[in-house]
């Protein structure tokens, strides 16, 4: 005769216990987890969905590009809209001054600075009525995108990036390209993902 004795205290205690770790060490990487039959149902998830900004991206808008129009230096495009910008704390403001710091260096102080909200920005940067921003605003100021200068903003905003232009003493000189980066691992994650059957 054989007797079996079988102790459930060591399966009652497993499960929870991996369940309890594993939503852990989710929320450590910023995963969190709504209860224990979420993970039981992920054997029939198909698709994921991600939020770009902060996920695949780094969530930090970034200068890309300073057009400069006919005749005109891109260093001092970028050195006078930064110049007006520091004054700002938009986003895309502040990615422009980091951008010429790195590019050109020291900037101008600005006077008679104005911001304009989710439209641009004017003052006065090294005697010169300076304004930055969307072409709409610019309008309001009499000033013009010329051809050239209007498909590098349409072209920038097909590529889902952010285009500023700049404009001094009754012309437009110049557009400001930034974009929120991709991060350097966002490929191999996404990667990873489809591996493993995954759609993201």
């Amino acid at each position: 005769a054989v007797l079996i004795i079988a102790c459930p205290c060591a399966l009652g205690l497993a499960t929870p216990m991996a369940l309890l770790v594993g939503t852990g060490r989710g929320a450590q990487l910023g995963v969190l987890i709504k209860g224990p039959e979420v993970l039981e149902s992920t054997r029939r998830v198909d698709t994921i969905v991600l939020d770009k900004t902060g996920t695949v991206t780094t969530g930090r808008m970034t200068l890309l590009e300073a057009i400069p129009a006919d005749g005109e230096d891109a260093d001092d495009v970028l050195r006078t809209a930064a110049a007006l910008e520091e004054a700002s704390e938009h986003p895309i403001a502040q990615a422009i001054v980091r951008g010429a710091l790195e590019r050109v260096g020291e900037l101008s102080p600005v006077a008679d600075f104005h911001a304009s909200g989710g439209r641009g920005v004017t003052g006065v940067v090294d005697g010169r009525a300076v304004v930055v921003g969307r072409p709409s605003f610019l309008e309001e100021w009499a000033l013009r995108l010329d051809d050239a200068l209007a498909a590098t903003f349409e072209r920038a905003e097909d590529d889902a990036r952010t285009a500023v232009a700049v404009a001094w003493d009754g012309r437009v000189r110049g557009v400001l390209v930034v974009a929120d980066q991709v991060k350097p691992t966002s490929a191999d994650a996404i990667g990873a993902l489809r591996a493993l059957g995954l759609d993201p």
